[in-house]
């Protein structure tokens, strides 16, 4: 069995980094935007997580606002931290994956894009890597579900599924208004870039082919399959 935590970034789940906590082990998923690291182990303790118990860091893809603290934590947690081959360089560069941050809509090319852009994490050199589509088994932690690649969002984009019907799938999809939750935050949309919204689609199916029901987000609160049904069908024609 496990329990997934929602550790805020932001308010109101505009950006959010995820405890998987196993019977065995925990796993952090993501670790925010640079100099998230004592706010993410704030979190932690109030949620009773030893961090000793914590035994992987997992980075979902490439994007400052997911790895941005990623050695800091990995300092403090001395764990390794996992990613997909194709996006490693994000992590062992400190630089957001400049030429997948292909908007959504333009209004994020002058709102969101530069920032993200600009920003620096401190690089880190990953322990655990993922080749094309090979799957990372989490039995040995406790938790019954696996690592899976996809792509879309970034060509590295992993997600987190499990036997339960639960999904971490991050930056696939979004909701709320604006980078998640000020309003109408389990209402799916669009996030800010995609890199390739035929792998998108082809990755979401793939989720779905899983016995998938509640999808946990990047930005935004939880969402249905319903939900994500939808999404696919009207964004992702």
């Amino acid at each position: 069995m496990h329990k997934i935590i929602q550790l805020s970034i932001f308010p109101f789940g505009m950006i959010n980094c995820f405890l998987i906590k196993g019977e065995r082990k925990h796993i952090l998923v993501d670790t925010g935007i640079p100099n998230s690291q004592a706010k993410i182990i704030k979190q932690l303790k109030q949620h009773n997580i030893k961090i000793e118990d914590i035994a992987l860091m997992i980075i979902t893809h490439g994007h400052i606002d997911h790895f941005g603290s990623a050695k800091e934590l990995k300092d403090i947690l001395r764990v390794p931290i996992l990613i997909h081959d194709l996006d490693k360089k994000a992590l062992q560069t400190g630089e957001s994956l400049f030429e997948t941050l292909k908007p959504n809509n333009k209004i994020w090319n002058f709102i969101l894009k530069p920032k993200l852009t600009k920003d620096r994490a401190t690089f880190c050199t990953p322990d655990i890597i993922l080749n094309e589509n090979e799957e990372y088994d989490l039995s040995i932690y406790g938790i019954n579900g696996k690592i899976i690649h996809t792509p879309g969002h970034t060509p590295g984009s992993i997600s987190v599924v499990f036997e339960n019907g639960d999904a971490i799938i991050m930056d696939l999809a979004s909701s709320g208004i604006l980078l998640g939750g000020i309003a109408f935050n389990s209402r799916i949309k669009h996030p800010p870039f995609h890199d390739n919204l035929e792998q998108v689609k082809n990755s979401i199916n793939t989720i779905l082919s899983l016995n998938t029901e509640k999808f946990y987000l990047g930005h935004g609160n939880p969402v249905s399959k319903k939900s994500l049904i939808k999404y696919r069908d009207k964004f992702l024609k």
